[in-house]
């Protein structure tokens, strides 16, 4: 009697003591079951069990691990590894070959790989967000989107191709018969066609609105400029840099090319023999050895890659007429004096101190190679983020590749990732330290050509003159 009126004052006093009252109290209170909570870490690598390697194309990786697309050793066979590698190195020298095959055309064909490839990018990116039971019932879903992108790449060829000419592309459009009179209309007003498709999209932009799914469609919007600034904003300038030289195009595509190769085989060899803690949660295969290794070597190609680049002249030749492509003037291009002095060899002094410690006063280099440290260090340091950013894309999205456009690559977006931000900074270097010095007579006579006759009698007039003074000249 005492115990069962102590379990009614303190019903809870049977299970804290594990005793069966008169009630049925159970001996031991039934715990619920604790479920295990995974760490980040963990639950990176979980995704990656299930998806593959989705870092396929951002470099290094351990030498137990293997690259995006190619099964765990636990679950895949040697066979398959080789076959996955062949169909990679195929995939490979057949990019390598349509490459050489465009750089050999010339700048106009070029230029439209570029075009090529922002819109492959533009495409996979896009279809990142896609969802086909929303966007359908949108109106204009994907159109609106693609005419964002033709708004932009309107405005980015046209100022390319207007501005950055050493002679007028109208002109040489007009020598040409009148079918292609509508193309030069198009160059030479590009600023106001641009504005006014540019009021044309966006009216149709907010008159596609729809009740109810005004924050997917802002999303959207959202997601699409910030595509076109990826594929359209860091790669406008690309096209002023190849017709300043195809050497613009080449060298810094083949850095970001050196670091990503050469990071994957330094990770191999070495990843996390030397440096334990990863080096990035978003990408765990990455190593610090692949980073660092690959960055050295990515540093000395971009010293040694112009002695090189320079054997061919139509690399370093500037754009001065379409009449001119593929080929160039060698002897003008080697000129120089007053040509292109980045490409000429010159004589770089030690300081006195180090004379007689080195052995010699200095050494003779291309001034371009001093300038490739920059690019190195860029291509080292920075350009691999590209790539982590397109990592990040992909594991939100939880898609193994963007596309697969590319057998054994995916797509192409998953290729030029790091070739977007190193594109960009080149540009920008080639404006703040290089492009001041790439001057030659020819390329000021067809910038002078751009004048009007009386402009350049005026210039003649104040060239001489002040060439008299100088003592320069005698009449």
């Amino acid at each position: 009697r005492n115990n069962r009126m102590s379990l009614r004052r303190r019903p809870w006093a049977g299970r804290e003591k594990g005793a069966a009252g008169a009630r049925g109290w159970p001996l031991e209170p039934m715990a619920p079951a604790m479920k295990k909570v995974p760490t980040p870490l963990q639950r990176v690598n979980s995704f990656e069990s299930e998806l593959g390697d989705t870092d396929a194309d951002d470099g290094d990786v351990s030498a137990d691990e293997g690259r995006s697309g190619f099964p765990s050793p636990a679950t895949a066979t040697l066979e398959q590894k080789l076959y996955k590698m062949a169909v990679r190195i195929a995939s490979g020298l057949l990019m390598f070959v349509t490459a050489m095959g465009t750089l050999y055309a010339g700048h106009l064909a070029v230029c439209f790989l570029v075009f090529v490839i922002q819109v492959m990018i533009f495409k996979e990116v896009t279809m990142v967000r896609y969802r086909t039971e929303k966007s359908s019932e949108v109106p204009m879903f994907r159109t609106i989107q693609w005419l964002w992108f033709a708004v932009a790449v309107f405005f980015s060829y046209g100022d390319a191709l207007s501005n950055t000419m050493p002679t007028p592309l109208s002109r040489w459009v007009h020598r040409r018969k009148y079918r292609v009179a509508i193309f030069a209309f198009l160059i030479d007003n590009y600023q106001f066609i641009t504005m006014l498709g540019y009021s044309m999209v966006f009216v149709l932009t907010v008159l596609s609105f729809k009740k109810h799914y005004y924050k997917y469609q802002m999303g959207q919007l959202s997601w699409t400029l910030v595509t076109v600034w990826i594929c359209v904003g860091q790669l406008h300038a690309v096209i002023t840099n190849v017709f300043t030289g195809l050497f613009w195009f080449v060298y810094p595509v083949s850095l970001v090319i050196c670091n990503d190769c050469m990071a994957y085989f330094c990770g191999m060899a070495m990843g996390r023999r030397f440096i334990k803690r990863p080096f990035l949660r978003l990408s765990p295969n990455k190593t610090w050895e692949g980073f660092i290794g690959g960055g050295i070597f990515t540093i000395v190609w971009a010293v040694a890659a112009p002695a090189v680049l320079v054997r061919w002249p139509g690399l370093v030749c500037q754009c001065t007429d379409f009449d001119n492509i593929p080929h160039c003037n060698a002897e003008e291009v080697h000129d120089f004096s007053s040509g292109f002095p980045l490409f000429m060899p010159k004589k770089f002094h030690f300081p006195e101190f180090l004379h007689g410690v080195l052995g010699r006063d200095g050494f003779e280099a291309f001034p371009i190679q001093m300038h490739g440290l920059g690019f190195g260090v860029f291509a080292s340091l920075v350009a691999p983020f590209g790539g982590y950013l397109a990592s990040a894309i992909k594991r939100a999205y939880k898609v193994k590749d963007f596309e697969q456009t590319i057998p054994g690559h995916g797509g192409v977006m998953d290729r030029m990732d790091c070739q977007l931000l190193m594109a960009l900074f080149t540009t920008v270097y080639l404006n703040a330290f290089v492009r001041m010095d790439v001057f030659s007579v020819g390329s000021m006579l067809n910038a002078i050509s751009r004048l009007s006759r009386d402009d350049q009698v005026q210039l003649y007039r104040q060239l001489k003159g002040k060439l008299k003074a100088d003592g320069a000249i005698a009449f």
